[in-house]
This record gives C-alpha cells, structure tokens and sequence, in this order.
C-alpha cells in the first residue's frame, strides 16, 4: 500500500497458530487538506471484552514536559524545536508482531469481492505502545549519531 506501512499478507503467512493474531477495525477519513491520510485504526476496539491496547504495555513515558522544554530555552542562546511529520509510521514493528495489526481490505473498495488480509508494519496513532516505541527511537537515533551532529 501506500509509502510501505501496510503490506497484503502473503498467502502462505495467513494461517497463524504460533504467535498473537489480531485484526484492526478501521474506517475511512477524509479531509482535502490531507490528501492520501485516509485511514484511522481503532486500537481499543473491543471484542470479546478484550482490546490490542489491553493486551499492550505503555512502555515509559519518554515525551518531553512542556515545563522542561521552557525550561531548557534558558540554557542555551538557541532553542530548537520540531515535529517529526507522521511520527509513528517511521518506526517499523518488529516483524514477529506485525500480525497483531492486521486489518480487511476490499480490493479496489469494492465490497462485493473479498477481503483481503493486510497487516501494518508501523506503529499506530492509538496504540498504547507506540509513544514510548516511537520516543525511544527517536533519542536512539539522537544518541547513535552524536558524533556527527552535536
């Protein structure tokens, strides 16, 4: 699918009994401001009384207070702060849990035929995890490369 976060999952992959399987409910969004972003997936979709966010631990929380962020303005005579554009589709799942976000896609939106099985191979806006997941990453990649830019 679109820019990779999504791949079919192939034919000989479908059947799983040797880890977790989870399918995604998702419905369609769309804003002519953000063309192409039409997908939410519901993470804390219920069924049978349990959610992939149940079965999923938070991880620490490794986002930045705003109170220290105004506070480190005050260190130095420059301050830099950013947005990482779509923040959690740059970091990949790890491949053994990629079936725990797989979701139904009708080919060409045609809800005649059937589904196909797709799975996501990044974390989700919505999941428990992906905030600690997704800031880990990011200070990973700070630290490997603080030699290069200081």
């Amino acid at each position: 699918m679109i820019k990779g976060h999504a791949k079919r999952v192939p034919e000989d992959k479908l059947i799983v009994d040797d880890k977790p399987l989870w399918y995604l409910p998702h419905h369609a969004v769309f804003n002519p401001n953000k063309p192409g972003k039409t997908s939410v997936f519901n993470c804390a979709a219920k069924f049978i009384g349990m959610s992939l966010n149940d079965q999923l631990l938070s991880g620490p929380d490794l986002t930045n207070s705003i109170v220290g962020m105004l506070t480190r303005f005050y260190q130095e005579r420059v301050a830099l702060a950013a947005d990482v554009e779509a923040m959690f589709h740059q970091v990949r799942v790890s491949p053994d849990d990629y079936d725990v976000f797989r979701f139904l896609w009708w080919p060409n939106n045609y809800l005649d035929q059937e589904p196909v099985d797709y799975r996501m191979e990044v974390h989700l806006f919505g999941t428990t995890s992906s905030p600690a997941c997704s800031n880990f990453a990011l200070r990973k990649v700070a630290e490997d490369n603080i030699g290069e830019f200081d």
